[in-house]
């Protein structure tokens, strides 16, 4: 039998506590998270925070560094490689730091091998499902059960208690959001497969009638299931062991998201305690640019020190070299955590104006070791069906996906969508203009339409059509007889009212199949989640597919005793649509993947990574935006802007050293105000310029 809620998050709280050599200053819980917008330095944080742990470990104390998002970046923060494995990464005076980034997709298939026979037996007993459609069915991949895993094996390790503090690396605060409900989600899945066992254990209490049942394989199972999920949740929300440190930037749509999410963990019971605000920018008297930059800036951070005053702010100076390696994690983690005084003030101001003044080795002076030249010229927008802008978290992906404007305005008898695939929609934050689930004319232009779909609404839709198909398929079973067990009906109920932990991909996907099937938009421009989570929805037509075609093999099995003709109708249909999309983001007429990406190593590196994998899937990506290149005009008088851009040259060289052969590199040069609302976009699009060798 499944464990009463709470037994095993009793036995959860017992362990090793947080050292009492922890400073005032840090969270003293047991495990931290770090959370936030993608791009805003999450990361960063969150390394930065495990070494000044490590700094301040007793002797023999161990510290673990893990990050659950798919597209991770602890290797490049670090300067080490880790990947799916623990790894040492520093020592001091006999305490030791580890990190690990596991393979979500590696720990879900060895779960699934190692429980297939137990999964399949309760399946067998719950369902009118032989071993062969039970093995097709464990065969096939779901979103988001990655996050499920990630969590499993966070626990796992949690649980030998080798480990005094846990410093956990998020992915960006939409599927965050989604992975923090998911101990509830997947407790209400074992419910179901207890529901499952439970016919089984009511046939042998009745036929054999035995007063008392000894617990099987599946009722141990099932509770060890149960005793992990209630780890995981005390994990997450135990106020006494864990804490929640949100990481944003002083721009609007960071704030926005920001806001948007301190509400939903609040709502949810997540303690959060901290907020780092990264980057602020400082006024500079000989420099324009700077000055904007921060007088910008000043009423997010006025309106950050109204709204978030219940917790403890940290703010982080702009630095003028990206915060990447040991040492400079270190010098991080001190101007965060530590009480500030005259003498930090000097050091912040010494770190933030590191580098040396911009002298010979400007783009196109002959000192460069690689010299560029900006050559003016448009950034034509080919007549493609799909343009997909993606790249990772906090690179500009939405700013630069609404050159949709620029397309509506182009081709005004072409009808234009600009539709968000990321659970954490910026879209109305960028037009500065409410779009929600569908606006039409947005930004004034009567041709261009908008969505920020609501994933969980559409599911609500689709949950009713199914629940109507397994009323209808467990009368067609019975006939209305007294020997109908309601078990079985009890757990499809089950099964079908979840909302699956991929639910945002499916239900984009799905509306993006509808939207080119009604064949209503002649373009339509995609504005992704941050990478990891974009390829695996650029993956999921084959999964999907994949799902479609063994259910349709189920229906035609057992079409003699389930009335299946609707179910099978719409899900050929799915078919058809799935393979619409499937076939057009494979063809370079009709799609086109703009890559985005910032001059830094760690965008570098993940952008790497990502053509990689748009190679092996066959969505062809040609052009490659490098945003926020500091302007050569604010260098030529300011020496922090121009240790910004030398530091930024050195890394756009890599990028054209290793990118440029295969995809045209443009730049688009950071704006002095923030770009947000229809005459800002516009000037943005109007700088894009192409970056050629000299």
């Amino acid at each position: 039998m499944v464990k009463k809620r709470g037994e095993s998050a009793r036995s959860a709280n017992r362990g090793p506590l947080p050292s009492a050599s922890s400073p005032a200053t840090i969270p003293s819980s047991r495990y931290l998270f770090f959370g936030g917008k993608g791009g805003v330095g999450k990361t960063t944080a969150a390394s930065a925070a495990a070494l000044y742990l490590l700094d301040r470990a007793r002797s023999g104390e161990n510290i673990l560094l893990f990050s659950t998002d798919p597209a991770h970046s602890l290797s490049d923060s670090l300067g080490v490689s880790i990947g799916d494995r623990l790894v040492e990464i520093a020592q001091r005076a006999r305490a030791r730091l580890f990190a690990f980034e596991m393979d979500a997709n590696r720990a879900l298939a060895q779960f699934k091998e190692k429980h297939r026979a137990i999964l399949s037996r309760i399946a067998e007993r719950g369902t009118i499902l032989d071993e062969s459609d039970i093995n097709e069915l464990l065969n096939l991949s779901l979103p988001g059960m990655d996050e499920v895993m990630a969590l499993f094996e966070l626990s796992e390790l949690d649980r030998a208690g080798s480990y005094q503090r846990i410093v956990i690396d998020t992915a960006p605060s939409g599927h965050t959001s989604r992975l923090l409900r998911l101990p509830a989600v997947f407790a209400r899945w074992i419910g179901a497969l207890d529901l499952m066992a439970e016919k089984h254990r009511y046939m042998i209490a009745h036929f054999v009638r035995r007063s008392r049942m000894q617990e099987d394989e599946v009722d141990l199972f099932l509770r060890d299931l149960s005793e992990r999920i209630e780890r995981v949740r005390a994990m997450i929300y135990d106020r006494n062991r864990a804490s929640f440190v949100l990481v944003t930037i002083a721009e609007a749509m960071a704030v926005e998201e920001t806001a948007r999410y301190f509400e939903f963990l609040r709502s949810e019971g997540v303690p959060v305690t901290d907020l780092i605000i990264n980057r602020v920018e400082q006024e500079r008297a000989d420099c324009q640019y700077c000055s904007a930059r921060a007088a910008g800036q000043k009423p997010h951070l006025k309106r950050i020190a109204s709204q978030f005053g219940s917790l403890r702010l940290h703010k982080l100076p702009l630095m003028a070299q990206e915060v990447r390696g040991i040492a400079a994690l270190r010098r991080f983690a001190r101007i965060t955590w530590e009480e500030t005084d005259e003498s930090d003030a000097e050091r912040k101001k010494e770190w933030e104006n590191a580098g040396r003044p911009l002298g010979r080795g400007e783009w196109g002076t002959p000192a460069s070791p690689r010299h560029f030249q900006l050559r003016a010229s448009d950034f034509i927008l080919e007549p493609r069906r799909l343009l997909i802008f993606g790249g990772k978290g906090g690179v500009g992906k939405t700013t630069a996906a609404a050159v949709a404007l620029a397309l509506a305005e182009v081709d005004r008898q072409a009808r234009v969508l600009i539709f968000s695939t990321d659970p954490a929609h910026s879209l109305s934050d960028s037009f500065d203009e409410a779009i929600g689930e569908f606006k039409q004319g947005i930004a004034g232009q009567q041709n261009l339409d908008g969505m920020e779909i609501d994933p969980i609404a559409r599911f609500e839709e689709l949950k009713n059509r199914y629940r109507q198909w397994t009323d209808k398929l467990f009368d067609s079973l019975t006939g209305n007889s007294r020997w109908e067990i309601q078990f079985d009906r009890e757990a499809m109920r089950e099964l079908v009212a979840l909302a699956p932990p991929g639910i945002d991909e499916i239900a984009a996907l799905s509306a993006i199949s509808d939207l080119l099937g009604e064949g209503g938009y002649s373009r339509i421009v995609l504005d992704t989640a941050p990478t990891g989570h974009l390829v695996r929805f650029l993956e999921l037509p084959d999964v999907a597919l994949s799902w479609v075609r063994t259910f349709i093999k189920l229906l035609l099995k057992y079409r003699e005793v389930i009335e299946w003709s609707g179910i099978a109708e719409e899900l050929v249909a799915l078919s058809k649509n799935i393979k619409r999309v499937a076939a057009l983001l494979s063809d370079r007429e009709q799609c086109e993947f703009i890559g985005v990406a910032i001059p830094e190593r760690m965008s570098l590196e993940e952008t790497v990574r990502l053509t990689g994998t748009l190679e092996r899937l066959k969505v062809p990506l040609r052009r490659l935006l490098i945003n926020n290149v500091m302007p050569a005009e604010a260098a030529a008088g300011c020496s922090f802007c121009a240790a910004r851009r030398r530091a930024q040259q050195k890394v756009i060289a890599d990028f054209r050293k290793r990118l440029g052969r295969a995809e045209t590199l443009f730049i688009a040069p950071q704006q002095p105000r923030e770009i947000r609302g229809r005459e800002l976009l516009r000037k943005h699009f109007a700088h894009w310029q192409r970056l050629v060798e000299l």
